[in-house]
């Protein structure tokens, strides 16, 4: 499984050249000849320079960890070098020593020749990303026991680190759960080879489970077909948004990256999926309803605050249909307190 320890950091990209400025003019060179529209290849270019600063600004001292800046042109670029470094087997291993074991990883070294070509099948593939259909959820919720319990994962597609103890602690869990539920992003843009190597390769399976996953935006930075396409069958899950009751609860897992296509931090409910969830919530009558989504609803210690969302659902909040919020996207762990004005719970678990 080479695709699930490659790191791509930008230390790897930067070290052929003298200089950032040979990199970017070689770079430019190829998005000139892959893009025959002068402009269209100039802007993707602008795109790239942003993503090759977020890279560098992730890496910082630490060029040897898997960093996921949060721009999409990084995340294509970090999935496409890894790709095309296995292909032609540019890739040399190095050792961490972790606290319990030794973790080899596989670094991408390529040479300057390579660039040019690289760089071509890169803007050729971008240029040519189109979104998954999405299918319509279930008119009604899928039916769960009284007593169920639920493992949350978020921000876990990466085939790395803390994820394999994840899986494990989840598998082998005394009390055995009902639904696995991961709340979105597989690294580093959702691409079908990443989804089996980082993400169906480590799934926990408890006994008797059910698992379902949330659409983030980094399962959208290739349009979806990953996550669509691979991932949403494999785990027998109908589509990207879904409901589960039983006579006290209603668990209502949403799509907020959809919309957003190919990026997008704030997340996005279309009028579709915001229908239905009223017709779902008015069918669960006295019930509490808790939902479940890749991006936050709001946040105190990000820039994007997420408040599009709180206006999608303005009218179910308003009339306290909602109970709790579970969501991923910030990688962090915060429990909040009642929120002031809708009283939800909030839980960040990225």
């Amino acid at each position: 499984m080479k695709l699930a320890q490659t790191i791509v950091s930008y230390q790897n990209i930067a070290r052929p050249f003298p200089d950032r400025v040979a990199l970017l003019a070689k770079s430019q060179e190829a998005a000139r000849k892959a893009i025959p529209n002068r402009a269209r290849a100039d802007a993707r270019m602008a795109e790239f320079t942003l993503g090759l600063e977020a890279l560098r600004t992730a890496q910082g001292n630490y060029p040897r960890v898997m960093h996921t800046p949060r721009d999409m042109t990084a995340a294509l670029l970090q999935t496409h070098l890894a790709a095309k470094a296995a292909e032609e087997n540019k890739l040399e291993s190095f050792i961490l020593k972790g606290i319990a074991r030794v973790l080899e990883f596989l670094d991408v070294r390529f040479s300057q020749e390579d660039w040019l070509g690289w760089m071509l099948s890169f803007f050729t593939w971008v240029e040519g990303l189109t979104p998954a259909p999405r299918p319509p959820a279930d008119e009604t919720a899928q039916p769960i026991p009284n007593n169920f319990n639920l493992a949350l994962l978020g921000d876990w597609g990466t085939g790395l680190y803390g994820a394999v103890p994840c899986a494990q602690s989840i598998a082998n869990d005394p009390d055995g759960y009902h639904m696995v539920l991961h709340m979105g992003d597989v690294y580093y843009s959702g691409l079908p080879e990443e989804v089996k190597e980082r993400f169906l390769g480590f799934w926990p399976k408890p006994a008797g489970a059910i698992g379902r996953s949330l659409n983030g935006n980094h399962d959208m930075y290739t349009g979806g077909h990953g996550y669509f396409e691979s991932m949403l069958p494999t785990l027998g899950q109908k589509t990207s948004y879904f409901a589960l009751q039983n006579d006290y609860w209603t668990l209502v897992g949403l799509d907020t990256a959809y919309e957003e296509r190919f990026g997008g931090q704030e997340g996005m409910l279309d009028d579709e999926q915001v229908s239905w969830l009223g017709r779902i919530l008015r069918a669960a009558g006295d019930r509490k309803a808790v939902l479940f989504s890749h991006h936050q609803p709001f946040t105190l210690l990000d820039t994007n605050g997420g408040g599009n969302l709180l206006q999608a659902l303005n009218e179910f909040l308003d009339a306290g249909k909602i109970f709790a919020w579970y969501w991923g996207h910030e990688h962090r762990c915060i429990l909040y307190e009642p929120h002031p004005k809708f009283a939800f719970h909030g839980r960040c678990i990225g």
